[in-house]
Protein backbone atom coordinates (compact mmCIF):
# COMPACT_ATOMS: atom_id res chain seq x y z
CA UNK A 1 0.00 0.00 0.00
CA UNK A 2 1.27 3.48 -0.86
CA UNK A 3 1.77 6.10 1.85
CA UNK A 4 1.44 9.81 1.06
CA UNK A 5 2.96 12.17 3.64
CA UNK A 6 1.84 15.78 3.48
CA UNK A 7 4.49 18.22 4.77
CA UNK A 8 3.18 21.48 6.19
CA UNK A 9 5.24 24.04 8.08
CA UNK A 10 3.93 27.58 7.40
CA UNK A 11 1.09 27.26 4.89
CA UNK A 12 -2.40 26.37 6.14
CA UNK A 13 -4.98 24.16 4.46
CA UNK A 14 -7.63 26.09 2.56
CA UNK A 15 -9.30 22.83 1.60
CA UNK A 16 -10.93 20.44 4.01
CA UNK A 17 -8.07 17.92 4.42
CA UNK A 18 -10.65 15.15 4.54
CA UNK A 19 -10.80 15.37 0.71
CA UNK A 20 -7.27 13.93 0.66
CA UNK A 21 -8.33 10.64 2.25
CA UNK A 22 -8.21 7.59 -0.05
CA UNK A 23 -9.29 4.06 0.92
CA UNK A 24 -6.43 2.46 -1.05
CA UNK A 25 -3.55 4.42 0.49
CA UNK A 26 -2.35 5.86 3.79
CA UNK A 27 -2.45 9.64 4.16
CA UNK A 28 -0.14 10.97 6.88
CA UNK A 29 0.91 14.45 7.93
CA UNK A 30 4.10 16.08 9.19
CA UNK A 31 3.18 19.51 10.60
CA UNK A 32 4.65 22.31 12.64
CA UNK A 33 3.12 22.84 16.10
CA UNK A 34 1.23 25.92 14.83
CA UNK A 35 -0.28 24.10 11.86
CA UNK A 36 -1.11 21.08 14.00
CA UNK A 37 -3.02 23.30 16.42
CA UNK A 38 -4.97 24.84 13.55
CA UNK A 39 -5.92 21.36 12.43
CA UNK A 40 -7.02 20.42 15.95
CA UNK A 41 -9.06 23.63 16.21
CA UNK A 42 -10.83 22.76 12.96
CA UNK A 43 -11.41 19.20 14.23
CA UNK A 44 -9.74 17.82 11.14
CA UNK A 45 -6.78 16.01 12.70
CA UNK A 46 -8.58 12.71 12.13
CA UNK A 47 -8.39 13.26 8.36
CA UNK A 48 -4.88 11.81 8.67
CA UNK A 49 -4.29 8.28 9.92
CA UNK A 50 -1.01 9.44 11.47
CA UNK A 51 0.31 12.90 12.42
CA UNK A 52 3.88 13.79 13.37
CA UNK A 53 4.60 17.22 14.89
CA UNK A 54 8.01 18.58 13.96
CA UNK A 55 9.58 21.51 15.79
CA UNK A 56 12.06 22.54 13.08
CA UNK A 57 11.89 22.03 9.33
CA UNK A 58 15.54 21.61 8.43
CA UNK A 59 16.51 18.97 5.90
CA UNK A 60 18.16 16.91 8.65
CA UNK A 61 15.15 17.06 10.97
CA UNK A 62 12.65 16.30 8.22
CA UNK A 63 14.77 13.44 6.88
CA UNK A 64 14.94 11.87 10.35
CA UNK A 65 11.18 12.26 10.79
CA UNK A 66 10.40 10.64 7.43
CA UNK A 67 12.83 7.80 8.13
CA UNK A 68 11.15 7.19 11.48
CA UNK A 69 7.72 7.07 9.86
CA UNK A 70 8.91 4.73 7.12
CA UNK A 71 10.42 2.39 9.70
CA UNK A 72 6.95 1.88 11.16
CA UNK A 73 5.60 0.62 7.82
CA UNK A 74 5.57 -3.00 6.68
CA UNK A 75 8.84 -3.71 4.85
CA UNK A 76 7.03 -4.16 1.53
CA UNK A 77 5.55 -0.64 1.76
CA UNK A 78 8.64 1.38 2.67
CA UNK A 79 9.54 2.13 -0.93
CA UNK A 80 5.98 3.24 -1.70
CA UNK A 81 6.22 6.56 0.13
CA UNK A 82 5.65 9.98 -1.45
CA UNK A 83 6.03 13.45 0.07
CA UNK A 84 3.34 15.98 -0.91
CA UNK A 85 3.86 19.68 -0.32
CA UNK A 86 2.03 22.95 -0.95
CA UNK A 87 4.06 25.02 1.50
CA UNK A 88 6.25 27.69 -0.12
CA UNK A 89 8.69 27.49 2.79
CA UNK A 90 9.11 23.72 2.65
CA UNK A 91 9.29 22.98 -1.08
CA UNK A 92 13.09 23.09 -1.25
CA UNK A 93 13.55 21.16 1.98
CA UNK A 94 11.10 18.47 0.90
CA UNK A 95 12.90 18.14 -2.44
CA UNK A 96 16.21 17.65 -0.62
CA UNK A 97 14.68 14.94 1.59
CA UNK A 98 13.41 13.15 -1.50
CA UNK A 99 16.93 13.26 -2.94
CA UNK A 100 18.50 11.91 0.24
CA UNK A 101 16.03 9.08 0.64
CA UNK A 102 15.57 8.22 -3.02
CA UNK A 103 11.85 9.03 -3.00
CA UNK A 104 9.88 9.84 -6.13
CA UNK A 105 8.83 13.42 -6.79
CA UNK A 106 10.37 16.80 -7.54
CA UNK A 107 14.07 17.18 -6.72
CA UNK A 108 16.10 20.27 -5.67
CA UNK A 109 17.21 21.24 -9.19
CA UNK A 110 13.59 21.30 -10.36
CA UNK A 111 12.46 23.48 -7.44
CA UNK A 112 15.42 25.89 -7.36
CA UNK A 113 13.90 28.47 -9.78
CA UNK A 114 10.76 28.60 -7.64
CA UNK A 115 12.27 29.10 -4.18
CA UNK A 116 15.05 31.61 -4.97
CA UNK A 117 14.04 34.82 -6.74
CA UNK A 118 17.47 35.39 -8.29
CA UNK A 119 17.67 31.79 -9.58
CA UNK A 120 14.16 32.30 -10.90
CA UNK A 121 15.20 35.31 -13.01
CA UNK A 122 18.41 33.66 -14.20
CA UNK A 123 16.40 30.73 -15.49
CA UNK A 124 14.30 33.12 -17.60
CA UNK A 125 17.13 35.19 -19.07
CA UNK A 126 17.16 35.00 -22.84
CA UNK A 127 13.61 33.62 -22.99
CA UNK A 128 12.01 36.75 -24.41
CA UNK A 129 10.33 37.47 -21.09
CA UNK A 130 10.42 41.04 -19.75
CA UNK A 131 12.05 40.82 -16.33
CA UNK A 132 12.23 43.69 -13.84
CA UNK A 133 15.63 45.32 -13.67
CA UNK A 134 17.21 43.79 -10.58
CA UNK A 135 20.35 43.21 -8.58
CA UNK A 136 21.15 40.83 -5.75
CA UNK A 137 21.90 42.87 -2.63
CA UNK A 138 25.62 42.79 -1.88
CA UNK A 139 25.96 43.67 1.80
CA UNK A 140 29.76 43.42 1.70
CA UNK A 141 30.09 45.77 -1.26
CA UNK A 142 27.74 48.23 0.41
CA UNK A 143 29.70 48.10 3.68
CA UNK A 144 32.97 48.70 1.80
CA UNK A 145 31.69 51.66 -0.22
CA UNK A 146 28.11 52.74 0.50
CA UNK A 147 28.20 55.74 -1.84
CA UNK A 148 29.43 53.77 -4.84
CA UNK A 149 27.00 50.92 -4.22
CA UNK A 150 24.10 53.36 -3.90
CA UNK A 151 25.12 55.16 -7.10
CA UNK A 152 25.34 51.86 -9.00
CA UNK A 153 21.87 50.84 -7.87
CA UNK A 154 20.47 54.25 -8.74
CA UNK A 155 21.97 54.08 -12.24
CA UNK A 156 20.68 50.55 -12.83
CA UNK A 157 17.27 50.69 -11.17
CA UNK A 158 16.33 54.31 -10.58
CA UNK A 159 14.14 55.54 -7.72
CA UNK A 160 12.03 54.23 -6.15
CA UNK A 161 13.44 50.72 -5.69
CA UNK A 162 11.89 47.66 -4.12
CA UNK A 163 13.84 45.33 -1.83
CA UNK A 164 12.69 41.86 -0.76
CA UNK A 165 14.14 38.59 0.56
CA UNK A 166 14.92 35.92 -2.01
CA UNK A 167 13.00 33.16 -0.26
CA UNK A 168 9.86 34.78 1.17
CA UNK A 169 6.26 35.17 -0.01
CA UNK A 170 3.36 37.47 0.79
CA UNK A 171 5.61 40.59 0.82
CA UNK A 172 7.31 39.43 4.02
CA UNK A 173 10.41 41.57 4.60
CA UNK A 174 9.71 43.69 1.51
CA UNK A 175 10.12 47.45 1.43
CA UNK A 176 9.91 50.32 -1.02
CA UNK A 177 12.93 52.66 -0.98
CA UNK A 178 12.28 56.14 -2.35
CA UNK A 179 15.74 57.66 -2.13
CA UNK A 180 19.33 57.17 -0.97
CA UNK A 181 18.45 58.10 2.61
CA UNK A 182 15.86 55.31 2.78
CA UNK A 183 18.34 52.86 1.28
CA UNK A 184 20.89 53.78 3.95
CA UNK A 185 18.28 53.42 6.69
CA UNK A 186 17.21 50.01 5.41
CA UNK A 187 20.80 48.79 5.01
CA UNK A 188 21.58 49.79 8.60
CA UNK A 189 18.89 47.45 9.94
CA UNK A 190 18.84 44.66 7.32
CA UNK A 191 19.39 41.14 8.63
CA UNK A 192 21.76 38.60 7.09
CA UNK A 193 19.22 37.03 4.74
CA UNK A 194 19.80 37.24 1.00
CA UNK A 195 17.87 40.07 -0.68
CA UNK A 196 17.26 41.40 -4.15
CA UNK A 197 16.71 45.01 -5.16
CA UNK A 198 14.34 45.58 -8.10
CA UNK A 199 13.03 48.45 -10.13
CA UNK A 200 9.70 49.59 -8.69
CA UNK A 201 6.87 48.44 -10.95
CA UNK A 202 3.62 50.33 -11.46
CA UNK A 203 0.45 49.07 -13.06
CA UNK A 204 -2.08 46.29 -12.43
CA UNK A 205 -0.89 43.10 -10.79
CA UNK A 206 -2.41 39.83 -12.03
CA UNK A 207 -1.97 36.21 -11.01
CA UNK A 208 -2.29 33.33 -13.45
CA UNK A 209 -2.79 29.95 -11.81
CA UNK A 210 -1.97 26.91 -13.93
CA UNK A 211 -2.43 23.19 -13.35
CA UNK A 212 -0.02 20.89 -15.21
CA UNK A 213 -0.37 17.14 -15.64
CA UNK A 214 2.56 15.25 -17.17
CA UNK A 215 3.93 18.61 -18.42
CA UNK A 216 0.62 19.41 -20.16
CA UNK A 217 -1.47 22.43 -19.10
CA UNK A 218 -4.87 21.09 -18.05
CA UNK A 219 -6.26 24.19 -16.35
CA UNK A 220 -5.46 27.91 -16.27
CA UNK A 221 -7.21 30.94 -14.86
CA UNK A 222 -6.46 34.66 -14.73
CA UNK A 223 -7.16 36.86 -11.73
CA UNK A 224 -6.56 40.54 -11.04
CA UNK A 225 -5.37 41.95 -7.73
CA UNK A 226 -7.10 45.04 -6.43
CA UNK A 227 -3.75 46.42 -5.22
CA UNK A 228 -0.16 45.15 -5.19
CA UNK A 229 0.32 42.81 -2.23
CA UNK A 230 2.87 45.12 -0.61
CA UNK A 231 0.16 47.73 0.02
CA UNK A 232 -1.41 45.39 2.59
CA UNK A 233 1.21 46.11 5.25
CA UNK A 234 0.37 49.81 4.81
CA UNK A 235 -3.31 49.34 5.58
CA UNK A 236 -4.93 48.60 2.22
CA UNK A 237 -6.99 45.47 1.66
CA UNK A 238 -5.51 42.54 -0.23
CA UNK A 239 -7.94 41.18 -2.78
CA UNK A 240 -8.19 39.52 -6.17
CA UNK A 241 -11.01 38.57 -8.51
CA UNK A 242 -11.55 36.24 -11.43
CA UNK A 243 -11.24 37.79 -14.88
CA UNK A 244 -14.02 37.38 -17.49
CA UNK A 245 -13.19 35.40 -20.63
CA UNK A 246 -13.66 38.50 -22.81
CA UNK A 247 -11.43 40.78 -20.71
CA UNK A 248 -9.02 42.60 -23.05
CA UNK A 249 -5.93 41.65 -21.00
CA UNK A 250 -6.72 37.96 -20.58
CA UNK A 251 -5.35 36.42 -23.78
CA UNK A 252 -2.03 38.30 -23.54
CA UNK A 253 -1.61 37.23 -19.91
CA UNK A 254 -2.25 33.59 -20.76
CA UNK A 255 0.26 33.73 -23.61
CA UNK A 256 2.86 35.37 -21.36
CA UNK A 257 2.26 32.70 -18.71
CA UNK A 258 2.77 29.90 -21.26
CA UNK A 259 6.01 31.54 -22.43
CA UNK A 260 7.37 31.61 -18.86
CA UNK A 261 6.42 27.97 -18.23
CA UNK A 262 7.97 26.85 -21.51
CA UNK A 263 11.19 28.68 -20.59
CA UNK A 264 11.52 26.47 -17.48
CA UNK A 265 11.88 23.00 -19.04
CA UNK A 266 13.24 21.16 -15.97
CA UNK A 267 10.30 21.96 -13.73
CA UNK A 268 7.80 19.85 -11.77
CA UNK A 269 5.66 17.90 -14.23
CA UNK A 270 2.58 17.57 -12.00
CA UNK A 271 1.16 20.34 -9.86
CA UNK A 272 0.10 23.97 -9.81
CA UNK A 273 1.99 27.17 -10.62
CA UNK A 274 1.09 30.55 -9.15
CA UNK A 275 2.47 33.26 -11.46
CA UNK A 276 2.32 37.00 -10.73
CA UNK A 277 2.54 39.43 -13.66
CA UNK A 278 2.48 43.22 -13.81
CA UNK A 279 0.67 44.96 -16.68
CA UNK A 280 2.14 48.42 -16.98
CA UNK A 281 -0.06 51.40 -17.98
CA UNK A 282 1.23 51.11 -21.58
CA UNK A 283 0.17 47.44 -21.71
CA UNK A 284 3.65 45.93 -21.35
CA UNK A 285 3.68 42.71 -19.32
CA UNK A 286 6.48 42.26 -16.77
CA UNK A 287 7.30 39.06 -14.92
CA UNK A 288 7.21 39.44 -11.14
CA UNK A 289 7.62 35.90 -9.77
CA UNK A 290 6.31 32.36 -10.01
CA UNK A 291 5.75 29.68 -7.36
CA UNK A 292 5.40 25.91 -7.75
CA UNK A 293 2.39 25.65 -5.45
CA UNK A 294 -1.25 26.64 -5.27
CA UNK A 295 -2.21 30.24 -4.52
CA UNK A 296 -3.09 31.08 -0.93
CA UNK A 297 -5.75 33.27 0.75
CA UNK A 298 -9.22 32.46 -0.66
CA UNK A 299 -8.14 31.88 -4.26
CA UNK A 300 -8.98 28.15 -4.04
CA UNK A 301 -12.55 29.18 -3.22
CA UNK A 302 -12.83 31.70 -6.06
CA UNK A 303 -11.42 29.15 -8.52
CA UNK A 304 -13.97 26.59 -7.34
CA UNK A 305 -16.86 29.08 -7.65
CA UNK A 306 -15.88 30.38 -11.09
CA UNK A 307 -14.23 27.36 -12.72
CA UNK A 308 -15.44 24.36 -10.73
CA UNK A 309 -11.86 23.47 -9.79
CA UNK A 310 -10.40 23.92 -6.32
CA UNK A 311 -6.85 24.90 -7.26
CA UNK A 312 -5.33 23.76 -3.94
CA UNK A 313 -6.98 20.35 -4.10
CA UNK A 314 -5.80 20.17 -7.70
CA UNK A 315 -2.19 20.64 -6.57
CA UNK A 316 -2.40 17.69 -4.18
CA UNK A 317 -4.24 15.47 -6.65
CA UNK A 318 -1.78 16.14 -9.46
CA UNK A 319 1.17 15.37 -7.16
CA UNK A 320 -0.53 12.03 -6.49
CA UNK A 321 -0.94 11.25 -10.19
CA UNK A 322 -4.70 11.84 -10.07
CA UNK A 323 -6.91 13.93 -12.34
CA UNK A 324 -8.26 17.38 -11.52
CA UNK A 325 -11.04 17.70 -8.93
CA UNK A 326 -14.47 18.78 -10.14
CA UNK A 327 -15.17 19.73 -13.73
CA UNK A 328 -14.57 22.86 -15.77
CA UNK A 329 -17.65 25.03 -16.07
CA UNK A 330 -18.23 28.73 -15.68
CA UNK A 331 -20.00 29.78 -12.51
CA UNK A 332 -20.43 33.29 -11.08
CA UNK A 333 -17.57 35.78 -11.09
CA UNK A 334 -15.82 35.57 -7.71
CA UNK A 335 -13.53 37.60 -5.49
CA UNK A 336 -11.94 37.60 -2.06
CA UNK A 337 -10.81 40.37 0.29
CA UNK A 338 -8.55 40.38 3.34
CA UNK A 339 -8.73 43.31 5.75
CA UNK A 340 -5.44 43.92 7.59
CA UNK A 341 -5.26 44.13 11.35
CA UNK A 342 -4.63 47.57 12.82
CA UNK A 343 -2.89 48.90 15.89
CA UNK A 344 -5.02 49.22 19.01
CA UNK A 345 -7.83 47.68 21.01
CA UNK A 346 -10.74 46.50 18.86
CA UNK A 347 -13.85 48.47 19.82
CA UNK A 348 -16.23 47.64 16.97
CA UNK A 349 -16.53 45.25 14.03
CA UNK A 350 -18.39 46.63 11.03
CA UNK A 351 -19.72 44.75 8.00
CA UNK A 352 -20.27 46.49 4.69
CA UNK A 353 -23.54 46.36 2.76
CA UNK A 354 -22.93 44.36 -0.42
CA UNK A 355 -24.93 43.54 -3.54
CA UNK A 356 -23.20 40.21 -4.15
CA UNK A 357 -23.70 36.93 -2.35
CA UNK A 358 -20.92 36.69 0.17
CA UNK A 359 -19.45 35.06 3.23
CA UNK A 360 -17.87 37.25 5.90
CA UNK A 361 -15.44 35.83 8.46
CA UNK A 362 -13.95 37.64 11.45
CA UNK A 363 -10.45 36.80 12.67
CA UNK A 364 -10.49 39.27 15.60
CA UNK A 365 -13.01 40.10 18.30
CA UNK A 366 -14.00 43.18 20.27
CA UNK A 367 -11.76 43.86 23.24
CA UNK A 368 -8.76 42.24 21.57
CA UNK A 369 -5.56 44.25 21.17
CA UNK A 370 -4.07 43.87 17.71
CA UNK A 371 -1.02 45.08 15.85
CA UNK A 372 -0.41 45.95 12.21
CA UNK A 373 0.35 42.89 10.04
CA UNK A 374 3.77 41.83 8.86
CA UNK A 375 2.36 39.69 6.07
CA UNK A 376 -0.87 38.84 4.28
CA UNK A 377 -1.57 35.77 6.42
CA UNK A 378 -2.35 38.08 9.36
CA UNK A 379 -5.87 39.34 8.60
CA UNK A 380 -8.66 40.87 10.67
CA UNK A 381 -11.53 39.81 8.43
CA UNK A 382 -12.03 38.01 5.14
CA UNK A 383 -14.84 38.28 2.62
CA UNK A 384 -15.60 35.79 -0.13
CA UNK A 385 -18.08 37.15 -2.67
CA UNK A 386 -19.62 36.06 -5.96
CA UNK A 387 -21.99 37.52 -8.52
CA UNK A 388 -23.22 36.65 -12.02
CA UNK A 389 -22.84 40.34 -12.86
CA UNK A 390 -19.15 41.24 -13.14
CA UNK A 391 -19.73 44.99 -12.84
CA UNK A 392 -21.71 44.54 -9.62
CA UNK A 393 -18.89 42.41 -8.23
CA UNK A 394 -16.41 45.20 -9.03
CA UNK A 395 -18.77 47.69 -7.37
CA UNK A 396 -18.74 45.60 -4.20
CA UNK A 397 -14.95 45.39 -4.30
CA UNK A 398 -14.80 49.18 -4.45
CA UNK A 399 -17.13 49.32 -1.44
CA UNK A 400 -14.91 46.96 0.53
CA UNK A 401 -11.78 48.80 -0.56
CA UNK A 402 -13.02 52.00 1.09
CA UNK A 403 -14.68 50.29 4.07
CA UNK A 404 -13.32 50.39 7.62
CA UNK A 405 -14.08 46.95 9.01
CA UNK A 406 -12.33 47.24 12.38
CA UNK A 407 -12.59 50.22 14.70
CA UNK A 408 -10.02 50.59 17.46
CA UNK A 409 -9.65 52.77 20.54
Amino acid sequence: MRTDIVVQNVASFRIDPAVLVRPHRRTWLIASPAQHQKLVKRRREDAFSRVAVLEEFTADALTACVESLRAALPAADRDEVALLCHDEYSLGTVAEVRRRLGLTGDLPAQLAPFVDKIAMKRALEGAGVRLPRHREWDARAYAADPDRCTADLEETLGWPMFVKPLDESGSVGARRLDDAAELRAWAATADDRRYEVDEFLRGTLYHVDTAVQDHVVVHEEVNAYLHPCYDYVHGRVCASHTLPEDHPARSALLAFNRRVLEALPDKPSNGVYHHEIYRRPDGELVFLEIAARAPAALVPSTSRIRRGVDIEEAHFRLQRGEDLPGSEGLGPHAAWVYFPKVEGRVSELRRATLLSDHHWRWNVETGQTTTAPEDIRDFAASVLLWNEDYELLLQDLATLDSHTAVMTD
